[in-house]
């Protein structure tokens, strides 16, 4: 799909309310295998590669987090979506927040996993470390191996070691350019919500694991003050990336409680 500048690759499961749901840095649509099979029956669900990852097409350009979240109302323009439920993963939930903020009337409520106003340092060093890494020459795979160790559990990787060998499991991100992916981590630098929360004002469901070390339960706190009626629910034991098994039900009733009321759908058909 042509949206301005941007040629963003999406896909579209489902039907019954939109929800599009929004990844985090250097994740593609595939990040959502998981719960776009939980959530379709139900509603229509709406993922695509935001620009710098995955198999959307972009200016060789940096671009701030204000353009992602333009990306996604160009999209749903696209799609002929007035309104839809909002799901933001990690940076994802950024993309969220500014969308909220800034396109309140193309929202109906707001989910926020595993996400922050402004990006921990800590991680952020790390990233950045891994970024160098690679332009040192590194595999590109190793990166995303690294953030793996950062996004899942002890527990996980307990599991993982009692496994017996066999077919090398599948990247849990995919993408193919470490500018794409350091022009992402560019825009999540220059990002802060703390001034835009008081603008979001739709309903708000926010999750967030208890042993995620990526991005630590203090900032999940931080959202929920800061959003004015918002709701936090931890789920204990999980990492920065959650099973979907572990939320799906609490974000199913959450949206089935929230629905659109103002925003008129155009049907879509795909090429």
């Amino acid at each position: 799909m042509d949206i301005g500048q941007v040629k963003l690759h999406f896909n579209v499961h489902g039907e019954g309310e939109p929800v599009v749901l929004i990844t985090g840095l250097g994740g593609d649509l595939t990040f959502w295998k998981g719960l776009v099979p939980l959530l379709s029956p139900e509603f229509k669900v709406v993922c695509f590669d935001p620009r710098g990852a995955g198999l959307t097409e972009s200016p060789d350009s940096d671009f701030s987090m204000s353009d992602l979240a333009d990306d996604v109302a160009g999209m749903m323009d696209g799609l002929g979506i007035e309104k839809a439920h909002i799901v933001g993963w990690s940076m994802g939930g950024n993309v969220a927040q500014d969308l909220a903020a800034r396109h309140s009337d193309r929202v109906g409520c707001l989910t926020l996993i595993s996400t922050y106003t402004r990006r921990p340092a800590r991680s952020s060093y790390a990233i950045d470390t891994m970024i160098r890494m690679v332009r040192e020459g590194a595999r590109y795979e190793s990166l995303f191996m690294m953030m793996q160790a950062f996004c899942m559990t002890e527990a996980s990787f307990k599991a993982r070691e009692k496994r017996l060998p066999g077919p090398k499991e599948p990247l849990t991100f995919a993408a193919d350019s470490i500018d794409g992916f350091a022009r992402q981590k560019k825009a999540l630098d220059g990002f802060d919500g703390s001034a835009m929360l008081e603008r979001i004002t739709m309903p708000t469901l926010i999750l967030h694991g208890t042993d995620d070390i990526m991005v630590p339960p203090q900032y999940s706190e931080e959202l929920s003050q800061g959003i004015k009626g918002s709701r936090l629910e931890n789920i204990e034991g999980a990492g920065h990336i959650i099973n979907p098994r572990l939320y799906h039900e609490k974000l199913q009733a959450f949206i089935s409680a929230n629905p659109l009321r103002n925003g008129k759908e155009q049907p879509y058909f795909s090429e």
